[in-house]
């Protein structure tokens, strides 16, 4: 498999944009994909796109989601 290499600014949030959702999906699940991806983490990373304050809780993670996938779409 050949290797991607990433280095224009929209394509890099592209990815962590991507990876960020997975991550939000994993932690309504009960699960985590790995110490760094907190439901605080993941909360503030969607802030930082959309400017809003997301609760803390599965109900803030849901609202997070539906605006990451609303920016996405």
């Amino acid at each position: 498999m050949e290797s991607v290499i990433i280095n224009n600014p929209n394509d890099i949030q592209a990815f962590q944009v991507n990876v960020y959702k997975q991550a939000i999906k994993a932690l309504l699940k009960g699960m985590q994909l790995n110490r760094g991806y907190t439901s605080t983490n993941c909360r503030a990373f969607v802030s930082r796109l959309t400017g809003s304050k997301y609760p803390a809780g599965k109900k803030g993670l849901q609202i997070a989601l539906a605006d990451l996938e609303d920016l996405t779409a």
